[in-house]
């Protein structure tokens, strides 16, 4: 079960603290209040090796294939985000981003080493439906056809029809301790990649995301990969 998951780290404050806290940093300056954003970072390039990622020229953290850096506070605005091989000081992709004040967002790392790209996507954390959890899905296999998101034995998918880099919003879902989540070609009732046995706690948001290649068989491979965003 644990080996499925990756998860965001819970930000410690909610981003109204940290609002307050910038304001304290920068009373010096201007007696305004500002307010936060925070941005995670999700490794989703099969084949590229350890990443280091960087904001406005200063890195920030190592990552690894199909893990996650927890989301991080920063300042809102235009913020120029880039990423790095490990050991390297030759950006490999980047992206000038536009942040909003009291937003959250995820920054995937997508495609493979030759075609990197910085996929970055809103997260919505408003509390789910009472009784219920928030998911949504991403298509992060290069190369992969639209694909559909089952759940094993559900005759409704999902989500449907999603190519390459394209995402949902996030969805109620009921909660369950044993779900078992299956990947198929749009319209096709071959199913491509399962991820089994996975808890749905009420309350929570998930991502499940496609990854991986369909031409290899190693630790690249086509599948499955899910995270706690909150």
């Amino acid at each position: 079960m644990k080996n499925h998951f990756t998860s965001f780290a819970k930000t410690t404050f909610s981003l109204f603290a940290i609002t307050l806290m910038l304001s304290a940093c920068k009373k010096e300056y201007n007696t305004e209040p500002i307010e936060a954003t925070a941005i995670g970072f999700v490794h989703a390039s099969p084949g590229t090796g350890p990443l280091d990622f960087a904001m406005d020229n200063q890195r920030i953290g190592s990552f690894s294939y199909t893990k996650d850096l927890g989301y991080y506070i920063a300042y809102p605005g235009s913020r120029f985000i880039g990423i790095v091989k490990k050991d390297s000081s030759r950006y490999i992709t980047t992206l000038t981003a536009n942040l909003k004040p009291g937003k959250y967002y995820s920054a995937f790392i997508a495609d493979t080493l030759k075609s990197t790209k910085i996929l970055l996507v809103e997260d919505d954390l408003s509390s789910p439906e009472t009784n219920k959890a928030k998911v949504r899905f991403i298509n992060l296999s290069p190369g992969s056809a639209p694909l559909d998101l089952v759940i094993q034995n559900q005759s409704t998918p999902l989500f449907t029809s999603k190519a390459f880099k394209e995402y949902t919003n996030f969805s109620s879902i009921d909660p369950s301790d044993t779900y078992t989540f299956q990947v198929k070609e749009s319209g096709s009732s071959t199913i491509k990649a399962s991820l089994p046995t996975v808890k749905i706690e009420k309350g929570k948001i998930y991502t499940i995301w496609a990854k991986g290649l369909s031409s290899t068989t190693d630790s690249t491979k086509f599948g499955l990969s899910i995270l706690t965003n909150k």
